[in-house]
């Protein structure tokens, strides 16, 4: 048996706290900015054209709401979503270590094939309601502002974004499995920062080496300015890479899990 249902039950209600909270904080963050956006579209038409070139390079002026979601909003929305995703894959295992229960789950009739499957699966289906939330409560922020929308790129961009964030906590997952257990959790607090602000540099820098970096970090294919105010084409080096990378992964996790040692 590759899945249990039993024990996804146990692990989703021992996560359900902090998907709760990092989902409405994230979720009410972006309504807070969402509903700024009447009081502040004043203030970019007072902005003195010296400081168009600075605001150019990271998506300019917006011109609806959806164009201010994605140069405002979204900055938080994917750094702090990436570390909630990243802490998700890998708390997913090493809570086990830190609480202790490493005995009790590993003694139940389930194969280590089909507890590490169950957890992933937990893994994904709380980022997918993570992402699912955050997306209804954007959403019912620009009505409430009274705001007219491209639902079709908004819907788009949320995708793309949810993509990135499985991936990111794939990577968490994958990560804990490799390390010792009981180790903080600062790695996988660490890497979606990294990637952030390898994202930022090429996407400011008029370096052409420098602007090779957005080829290494998965927040180039979910880019909110390309997609929601620019409309460039898709970045799929990006993307093949982390999909390839997030698959080779997981495969070796399976193959390491199967020789970790636990400590009880």
């Amino acid at each position: 048996m590759m899945f249990s249902s039993r024990l996804f039950k146990l692990e989703f209600t021992r996560s359900l706290k902090s998907l709760i909270t990092w989902s409405l904080s994230i979720g009410l963050t972006m309504v807070f900015v969402i509903v700024l956006y009447p009081m502040v579209i004043d203030i970019y038409s007072a902005i003195p054209a010296e400081y168009q070139a600075f605001l150019d390079a990271f998506g300019g002026v917006p011109h609806n709401v959806v164009e201010y979601y994605a140069t405002e909003g979204v900055m938080m929305l994917q750094l702090f979503g990436g570390i909630f995703a990243a802490l998700e894959g890998y708390n997913a295992l090493n809570r086990d270590d830190k609480e202790k229960t490493v005995e009790c789950i590993y003694q139940l009739p389930y194969s280590r094939t089909a507890i590490l499957t169950t957890k992933l699966v937990k893994v994904i289906v709380n980022v997918l309601v993570f992402s699912i939330v955050v997306y209804f409560m954007s959403i019912l922020s620009f009505l409430v502002i009274g705001e007219s929308y491209d639902g079709g790129d908004f819907l788009l961009f949320n995708v793309y974004n949810t993509i990135m964030f499985l991936m990111l906590a794939i990577l968490g997952f994958v990560l804990v499995v490799f390390m010792k257990p009981t180790q903080k959790s600062m790695g996988a607090i660490a890497f979606p920062f990294v990637f952030y602000i390898i994202s930022v540099i090429s996407s400011v820098t008029n370096n052409e080496t420098l602007e090779l970096l957005k080829h290494v970090t998965p927040f180039t294919f979910a880019n909110p300015v390309d997609i929601l105010k620019l409309g460039a084409d898709f970045e799929w080096i990006s993307f093949v890479v982390f999909t390839g990378l997030s698959i080779l992964l997981t495969v070796a996790a399976y193959w390491r899990f199967q020789k970790r040692e636990f400590t009880v």
